[in-house]
């Protein structure tokens, strides 16, 4: 980002670099979630010599991010940055549909993909869950907790496919809100009445219903076998949102507070993308 607040160019950031190689590398994600996180974990490397930017600082002409075959998108943004710059650029983007089909676009060095299919996923396990939900109801049982955790993944996949049969049916659908099709029948079950959900979503058009039941169910013939790589962040932070929203007042926005603030350090630096984003900094504390 430029000092006056405009959003920097693909050109202006390579002169830069070109003018002064020695300056410090340069981060780039898709969201300001995603920059905390980051921010976060690198300083716990104790890793200074690095700056975090949002996607949204660089002004990326559309027509390039096209001509890579690619949607209109911030994840795109970061993928077409890092493919026009490989030196001093390092990009960070969730992993998306990636574990469902081979991607389509440039995979250089310097791309990060998260481990899973988004950030939020390495928030997905019963460890964290837990310790964020030590306050309500639910933190109570651990015995039944698992059973939960299996419970909304079953519900999150199937959104997740949904999704997926969207995005390789008809991209011009829009995300329909999941709250009228939640409902939380007892203490711990929650029910997603998927049918009409996929009714309504798809205006009640029977073609398109078979043509998305029968894309689906051939899809789900090869799921991979960790459910955290075929659940979508905003619907697993938005289902948990809607069900203790139901449950407890004002807890809402309380749980996506503690979402990212329940990880460890020790946990993330063991996986994959993070142990590649230190391998950038040699002489980062790995603890």
């Amino acid at each position: 980002m430029i000092g006056d607040g405009r959003r920097s160019k693909i050109d202006e950031i390579r002169m830069k670099y070109k003018r002064e190689p020695d300056l410090p590398k340069s981060i780039y994600v898709e969201g300001s979630t995603d920059k905390s996180l980051i921010k976060w974990f690198l300083k716990q490397a104790n890793i200074k010599n690095v700056t975090v930017f949002t996607i949204h600082t660089v002004d990326i002409d559309r027509q390039i991010i096209l001509d890579l075959g690619l949607d209109d998108n911030h994840r795109s943004s970061v993928i077409t940055l890092t493919t026009l710059i490989d030196t001093h650029i390092i990009g960070i983007i969730d992993s998306d549909f990636d574990f469902l089909k081979e991607p389509n676009y440039p995979h250089k060095d310097n791309l990060c993909k998260t481990d899973y299919s988004c950030m939020e996923m390495y928030c997905f396990n019963e460890k964290t869950l837990e310790k964020i939900l030590l306050g309500y109801e639910e933190a109570k049982h651990p015995s039944s907790f698992s059973i939960f955790l299996t419970m909304i993944s079953k519900i999150l996949i199937e959104i997740f496919l949904i999704r997926f049969a969207k995005d390789n049916i008809e991209k011009s659908l829009s995300h329909l809100d999941l709250k009228k099709d939640l409902k939380v029948k007892s203490k711990t079950v929650l029910d997603f009445d998927r049918e009409n959900y996929l009714s309504k979503y798809l205006k009640n058009n029977v073609l398109m219903i078979e043509e998305f039941n029968l894309f689906i169910d051939d899809v789900k013939t090869k799921l991979p076998i960790d459910v955290r790589k075929i659940i979508n962040g905003y619907d697993f932070v938005y289902l948990m949102q809607v069900y203790l929203e139901i449950k407890h007042e004002n807890s809402r926005n309380t749980f996506e507070k503690s979402l990212y603030s329940s990880l460890e350090f020790d946990t993330l630096k063991e996986e994959e993308m993070f142990k590649k984003l230190l391998s950038f900094f040699p002489n980062s504390n790995k603890g």
